[in-house]
């Protein structure tokens, strides 16, 4: 639900973020898939990003006109072809929310790009935690054709990222992140899926609502407002991050414990467990009441609430995440020289918040990306009740077969209908009508088995 703002304001304003808090965004698993903080960064970045990333296009480039790219948008994210190296062809995420330009280790490998420094990586899953592999003096290229867009010279980082493959159905190699956002004006058209690169000044003023931004630590901030239940309006400092997959906000809980009447601890609604490399992340869901960004304001938004406060919610000044829920509603320009972002509303603005309505968290195992396994059931949800299990595979959706993970993840978030799923589970296969509840609601939901589990011969 949406509507645009008159005038209006908050009671409450919450401060900057930290100083000394230094972030390079890494990807935890679907679906809000979030940030490391390393404040043993703040030297390397000093003296490793800041000098890199203003410089350098190629030569051509200096004066080149704005280039527009298809740029498909899966589960939100913004996926483009690109290289690193002189590599094959790359799918690559481009990502605000990455304060580092990412690679997978097997990329790296192919094309013999060497670690300068590393450090520790800590993601906001209890226990997870990975080392990341700084790199410095790496290309950049994609655009419609080989090179037609480049920077040289930058600077990176190898990070293993085949758990965004998995939890997606689509093989990611790389995150574009900081480095490119600090060179263009970048334009996103989610509706029709295109992006513009333009060269500070080679392009008209960018269309919609402007809305300042604060780059902190490389990523993008903006200041928001939610209204809770208690009436009350407060202001927050969110980071705005085009990498969160399936996600309208995340919310810091201890930006929550601080402002009590904004949502009651008792409507916060369990969510399935989603496994992390080296841990778990536990979470829970929330309806916020009114959330304000600019002249827009949305009602009943879904909202992730981490029971850990780490990684970049380890700073109780950070309000949370605004992600790609609400992005995708928007043709969104990044203009980080001007400190703006500008957000164009598309058909989809006042389409309701939908969150996973069937209690399943599912993975596609690599290398090929293709099966879609169930991972783990929600005790009690629409699945646990039609007797789903971890280990089952889902074979076809309303007898669609071959579906990506992250299409059956979209049917299994229309609230208030239902699908037939065929899954395997060793030798038997199973065939389910599967009614889809909202997680918010407190009617018990009843599956239906349209045949009774065989055994094959």
């Amino acid at each position: 639900m949406f509507r645009q703002r008159e005038g209006g304001g908050s009671d409450t304003v919450r401060g900057a973020a930290g100083a000394n808090l230094v972030c390079a965004t890494i990807r935890w698993p679907m679906f809000f898939l979030k940030t490391i903080c390393a404040r043993r960064l703040l030297t390397v970045l000093a003296d490793v990003l800041l000098v890199g990333f203003m410089c350098s296009t190629c030569p051509g480039q200096q004066n080149q006109p704005p280039v527009t790219i298809p740029t498909p948008i899966i589960s939100g994210l913004v996926y483009m072809q690109g290289e690193v190296n002189g590599s094959a062809p790359l799918n690559v995420v481009l990502d605000t929310g990455s304060g580092l330009s990412i690679v997978s280790p097997s990329v790296a490998q192919a094309v013999g790009l060497m670690s300068t420094q590393s450090t520790e990586a800590k993601g906001i899953g209890r226990g997870s935690s990975q080392t990341l592999h700084l790199l410095d003096d790496c290309e950049l290229q994609w655009g419609n054709q080989p090179g037609e867009l480049q920077l040289q010279h930058q600077q990176g980082a190898i990070f293993p990222i085949d758990y965004v493959s998995a939890g997606l159905g689509k093989r990611t190699d790389a995150f574009f992140g900081i480095n490119l956002f600090l060179r263009y004006t970048i334009t996103t058209d989610y509706e029709h899926g295109r992006t513009t690169f333009s060269l500070p000044g080679s392009a008209p003023p960018p269309l919609g609502s402007s809305i300042p931004i604060q780059i902190l630590s490389n990523v993008p901030y903006v200041e928001a407002i939610i209204e809770g239940e208690d009436g009350k309006k407060t202001t927050g400092l969110f980071l705005v991050d085009s990498g969160t997959a399936n996600a309208a906000m995340i919310l810091n809980k201890q930006f929550l414990d601080a402002h009590p009447g904004l949502i009651a601890e008792t409507h916060l609604v369990a969510a399935p467990v989603v496994a992390a490399v080296g841990g778990v992340i536990h979470f829970k869901l929330a309806r916020v009441p009114h959330l304000i960004l600019g002249p827009f304001h949305f009602a009943e938004v879904v909202a992730s609430v981490p029971d850990s406060s780490s990684g970049a919610l380890a700073n109780a000044n950070i309000a949370g995440f605004i992600g790609t829920g609400i992005l995708r509603r928007f043709t969104v320009t990044w203009d980080y020289m001007h400190k703006l972002m500008y957000l164009l509303p598309n058909p989809k603005l006042e389409d309701p918040f939908e969150t996973d309505a069937s209690g399943l968290h599912l993975v596609s195992p690599g290398p090929q990306y293709q099966a879609v396994m169930i991972d783990s059931v929600l005790p009690g949800s629409p699945a646990a009740l039609a007797g789903l299990e971890p280990g089952d595979e889902i074979l076809t959706v309303d007898g669609a077969s071959g579906l990506p993970l992250w299409k059956v993840s979209d049917a299994l978030r229309k609230a208030g209908t239902s699908i037939v799923l065929t899954a395997q589970r060793r030798t038997t296969t199973l065939k389910i009508e599967l009614p889809l509840r909202s997680p918010f609601q407190q009617v018990a939901a009843t599956a239906v088995k349209l045949q009774n589990p065989r055994e094959e011969q």
